[in-house]
């Protein structure tokens, strides 16, 4: 059999996959556990695919290549977080030190301006979701320089998101009363 329920079995009728009791096996940090499918390291996948899958989704509907560099950074980090070998670390470095040299037009509050910065922010926020699901793992026992190096990247992956932000389309207020303002009442700018 060669298609996703390869693992499973019919029992009685009924078809029995692995996972269907609430439990998931997975490799984590190079490590094969059976986890609740609630643990933090399950939820974390799961935002991280959710997150390449969107990028994925702006790149097939907007063609930009900030979703593909988004999509492969998405996927080196959930790679590291099941492996925890560094290797998967280095092209979301490079990627990082590339835009440090880059200085942003201004920084504040800002309405997107186009598809390409609306889709941005939201990769921008799911990268946040992301990282705050990672730092759960702090409290598990799990190798905390490894959970710390993920949290660290999923930060910086979140501010290269949105220097991107800054670098587009996007217009930008010096305080949030003025961008409130301009939602409600003076439409986008």
């Amino acid at each position: 059999m060669t298609n996703v329920f390869v693992d499973c079995l019919r029992i009685d009728g009924s078809i029995r996959c692995p996972g269907d009791g609430g439990f998931s096996e997975v490799i984590v940090f190079g490590r094969h556990v059976r986890l609740r499918k609630d643990h933090p390291a399950i939820e974390l996948m799961g935002r991280l695919d959710e997150l390449e899958a969107l990028a994925e989704w702006g790149l097939q509907e907007i063609g930009s290549d900030e979703f593909r560099v988004i999509a492969a950074m998405t996927a080196a980090l959930n790679t590291y977080l099941a492996t925890g070998d560094d290797h998967w670390l280095r092209p979301v470095k490079e990627v990082i030190n590339k835009a440090c040299e880059l200085d942003s037009k201004e920084l504040g509050w800002f309405i997107p301006s186009d598809r390409t910065t609306a889709l941005l922010n939201l990769l921008r926020v799911k990268a946040r979701e992301a990282e705050r699901t990672a730092v759960k793992l702090l409290d598990d026992d799990l190798p905390i320089n490894k959970v710390n190096e993920l949290i660290g990247m999923l930060n910086q992956l979140n501010k290269y998101i949105a220097h991107l932000i800054f670098l587009s389309n996007v217009h930008v207020f010096k305080n949030v009363n003025d961008k409130i303002r301009t939602l409600l009442g003076n439409g986008f700018p």
